[in-house]
C-alpha cells in the first residue's frame, strides 16, 4: 500500500470518528455507543468511499498508524476513538458551538472551495457548512474552527469582514441559535393556536437545518477527501437494523 493511499484511508476514517461528524452520524453513533465505542472495520469498509481499498487488511494497517484519535483491536477487527466522547450528545454539540460561527451575506454563487480558502486565511477549520433553502445556497455559512480561541478572535477582529468587496455579518453559533429560539418564541403569541403553530414551525425549521447541515457535510467531503458518505446509499448497503436518518447524516458519505 502506498503512503498516499494509507494517508487517505486514515484521513477519511478519522473524519468519520471526529467529534464534529460522529454525533451527527446516527448509525455510527449508535453502533459505537452500543459496543463500548467499537465499530467493526468490516462495516467501515463498506462505506462508499472505502470500497476501493482492498483487501480489508489494507484499511486495518492504515488505521493502526493513527497517533492520537483511533485505536484498533488486537485482532484487527474493530476500531474506536482512543478518547471516548461524552454519552450526552448535547454536551458535545455545545462544545462544538463554542468554536463555531455563522457568517451571512455571501454571494449565492460562491463555492465550498472558495469558502474554505477564505476562512482558512483566518485560522484552521474543522468543517464549513453551506446553509441552503430549497437546495439553493442561502448566503450563510456555519464555520467550525479547530479551536474556540480562533472563533473568538474571528468575531472580535477590528477589520471589516468582507468577501470580494461585499460586507459580511458574523455571530457566534450560540448567539445564532438563541436568536432563532427567540424568534419562534415570539411567533407563538399568547393564544394556544399560536403556540401550537410556533412549535410546528420550530420543528420544521430544525429539520430543514439538519438537512442543510448534512448536504454541506457531504460537499465538504468531496473537496477535502476527508468527508464521509452516509445518507440513503449507505442506509441501503448496511444492516437494516440501523435507524434511518433522513436529515442530519443524509449525504456525508456520497460527496
Amino acid at each position: 500500500m502506498s503512503e498516499d493511499s494509507q494517508a487517505k484511508i486514515l484521513t477519511q476514517v478519522e473524519f468519520y470518528f471526529s467529534e464534529s461528524n460522529l454525533i451527527n452520524d446516527r448509525f455510527l453513533w449508535k453502533t459505537s455507543q452500543a459496543n463500548d465505542g467499537w465499530v467493526p472495520i468490516s462495516v467501515i469498509s463498506q462505506f462508499e468511499r472505502m470500497k476501493k481499498y482492498r483487501p480489508i487488511e489494507t484499511i486495518v494497517e492504515a488505521l493502526r498508524t493513527s497517533k492520537e484519535l483511533l485505536e484498533v483491536s488486537e485482532d484487527g477487527e474493530l476500531v474506536r476513538r482512543k478518547l471516548p466522547l461524552p454519552p450526552n450528545a448535547n454536551d458535545i454539540q455545545a462544545r462544538i458551538n463554542k468554536r463555531s460561527v455563522v457568517v451571512e451575506h455571501f454571494p449565492e454563487d460562491v463555492t465550498l472551495d472558495e469558502l474554505m480558502e477564505f476562512f482558512n486565511t483566518f485560522a484552521p477549520t474543522n468543517q464549513i457548512r453551506m446553509k441552503k433553502r430549497d437546495k439553493v445556497f442561502s448566503g450563510a455559512a456555519i464555520v467550525e474552527f479547530k479551536e474556540e480561541e480562533d472563533a473568538t478572535k474571528f468575531l472580535n477582529q477590528e477589520k471589516k469582514l468582507e468577501y470580494k468587496e461585499k460586507e459580511l455579518s458574523a455571530v457566534s453559533k450560540t448567539s445564532y441559535d438563541e436568536s432563532r429560539a427567540n424568534k419562534f418564541g415570539q411567533r407563538r403569541g399568547n393564544s394556544r393556536g399560536f403556540k401550537q403553530r410556533g412549535r410546528r414551525e420550530h420543528r420544521k425549521d430544525d429539520k430543514r437545518e439538519n438537512k442543510e447541515n448534512d448536504n454541506d457535510n457531504k460537499q465538504e467531503e468531496s473537496v477535502s477527501e476527508s468527508k464521509s458518505e452516509q445518507s440513503e446509499d449507505r442506509k441501503r448497503e448496511l444492516s437494516p437494523k440501523r435507524e434511518d436518518k433522513k436529515e442530519e447524516v443524509r449525504e456525508n458519505r456520497d460527496e
